[in-house]
């Protein structure tokens, strides 16, 4: 956070989450939240998804809108912004179950190497329960700090997986998909059939890649070792697309008189902050029944949250009271 704040060259206070998430849990836990916070601490603005455009009408509204908008160069931030030309949605998306639950990872061994890609792990619900089968979800993202892509002229990326006594995968190794492209920057996504038993073991995940940074001054082999516990996590945080939907599903039930709004009363105690927090655009408390049908539209007739951030589609919330 401290070399953050000097490369900015920013003096407003700073907020840093420790490694457990303390601030992001008790401000809602959400995946990817926003807040506008009034200068004497009050929560003037919530929204579980951070979206550029609504924030600069937020600010627009509370503070009044600007003459001008400053850009990057017109500044001395300490730095300037990349553009960066590494291709990106070339790699088609797995259609997978719904449902999914995050698992936790652990890092075993980094080969000596920086964590150029980051692994996350998802399974299918009764896995980490009582269910003997189901299906694990596997993802490597590049991470963006390092400005790095695959090198797919080097080969694809694999994924293999060793499992203690008791549990079958199928398949355990994996190998990336065929892309036209020399380089890009998609995540590379895998789904595995299992049958664990009654084992509760850990598995072990081996993954291979080679990277190049972005201004082609190095392309390395990486290989690096997790440890997939069958536990569930709150730290990893959930896809928009799969957890939102089932999360709201019923908010229109929560109108108990019928009048279209749903005011803090007809809120179960423990969910107030939730529903009010992510629904509540104009921040008076209730959540009217404008409020509610700007946030259905963001389901996007069926194709879920993650088509609707990408393509810019969301309604602009209402500010009817």
């Amino acid at each position: 956070m401290q070399q953050a704040k000097r490369r900015l060259k920013t003096e407003i206070p700073w907020i840093c989450d420790t490694m457990q998430n303390s601030v992001k849990k008790a401000f809602g836990g959400a995946p990817n939240g926003e807040f506008i916070l009034g200068p004497d601490g009050t929560i003037l603005r919530k929204r579980f998804w951070s979206n550029p455009k609504l924030l600069r009408n937020d600010l627009a509204e509370l503070v009044g809108p600007s003459k001008s908008v400053t850009r990057v160069e017109d500044v001395e931030a300490g730095f300037t912004l990349e553009n960066r030309e590494i291709a990106s949605g070339v790699v088609p998306r797995l259609s997978l179950p719904g449902g999914l639950t995050p698992l936790r990872v652990e890092t075993v061994d980094d080969g000596g190497f920086p964590y150029f890609a980051k692994l996350r792990a998802e399974a299918t619900p009764g896995l980490v329960g009582p269910a003997a089968e189901g299906k694990l979800y596997f993802a490597v993202y590049l991470d963006p700090l390092y400005k790095v892509h695959w090198n797919n002229r080097a080969g694809k990326i694999s994924l293999n997986i060793e499992t203690p006594s008791g549990i079958a995968l199928d398949p355990a190794s994996h190998q990336g998909p065929n892309v036209e492209v020399d380089a890009d920057i998609d995540p590379r996504q895998f789904l595995v059939e299992i049958a664990r038993g009654n084992s509760t073991k850990p598995l072990k995940v081996i993954l291979e890649y080679t990277v190049c940074d972005d201004g082609e001054s190095f392309c390395t082999t990486v290989t690096q070792t997790y440890r997939v516990l069958f536990k569930r996590t709150g730290d990893l945080g959930s896809r928009p697309s799969t957890f939102m939907p089932a999360m709201f599903a019923n908010i229109k039930e929560l109108d108990k008189n019928g009048d279209g709004d749903i005011t803090q009363e007809e809120i179960p105690p423990g969910k107030v902050t939730l529903y009010v927090g992510h629904v509540d655009y104009d921040g008076n408390g209730t959540i009217e029944a404008a409020e509610i049908e700007t946030f259905l539209k963001m389901f996007n007739n069926g194709r879920g949250f993650d088509s609707v951030w990408n393509d810019g589609q969301r309604p602009a919330p209402s500010n009817s009271k």
